[in-house]
């Protein structure tokens, strides 16, 4: 990739309304407007503080053989410097006791900062408050590929069986869904 830095990318772009990286899936907030889950908030951290956003724009660069950076474009939401005194409250950010975090999504900060790396990123959710109708609490998320099994003992009473399952059958159910059908259609 060094190599490929002094040379530059390739002219066009690409752009893209979703992407997985990291574990996560994400998706610019113009697709989500309409659906009931959420995967375009996001989290960086920065010198001493978090930075949360709204994704509204997955651009990847492509630079000679086969690299390709991607950067997310995103509407950074108000939360105190990290030279401020006071670190849990800004006019659009409150941490309480507890750790919970609410952020004001109509107090935006940094539009001339746009820009992260992808890579740098990972997932939150805003849930809204009951009590401010502006104001929503971070969530934060969890990569949806890694999972925590338990590593496979290999004992003398066990049978080492390293075939590869493409899928396990939970159960059958036979039903006869003609008459349900028919029901359907009266």
């Amino acid at each position: 990739m060094l190599y490929a830095l002094p040379r530059g990318p390739d002219h066009r772009i690409r752009v893209s309304n979703r992407c997985s990286i990291n574990g996560f899936f994400f998706q610019t907030r113009d697709v989500e407007k309409h659906l009931t889950t959420q995967n375009s908030g996001v989290v960086v951290q920065g010198d001493s503080m978090e930075w949360y956003g709204v994704i509204k724009k997955i651009i990847i660069l492509d630079f000679p053989n086969e690299k390709e950076v991607m950067l997310f474009e995103c509407n950074w939401f108000d939360v105190p410097p990290p030279t401020s005194r006071s670190k849990s409250k800004s006019r659009g950010y409150n941490r309480d006791e507890y750790g919970i975090i609410d952020i004001d999504t109509t107090k935006l900060r940094y539009a001339d900062e746009a820009y992260i790396m992808a890579n740098q990123a990972e997932q939150v959710c805003y849930v809204k408050s009951a009590r401010k109708s502006n104001w929503s609490s971070v969530l934060r998320m969890k990569p949806r590929n890694l999972f925590a099994m338990p590593e496979r003992e290999n004992t003398p009473n066990t049978v080492d069986d390293t075939r590869e399952v493409d899928m396990v059958v939970a159960g059958v159910v036979h039903m006869n869904i003609s008459n349900q059908i028919h029901d359907l259609t009266n």
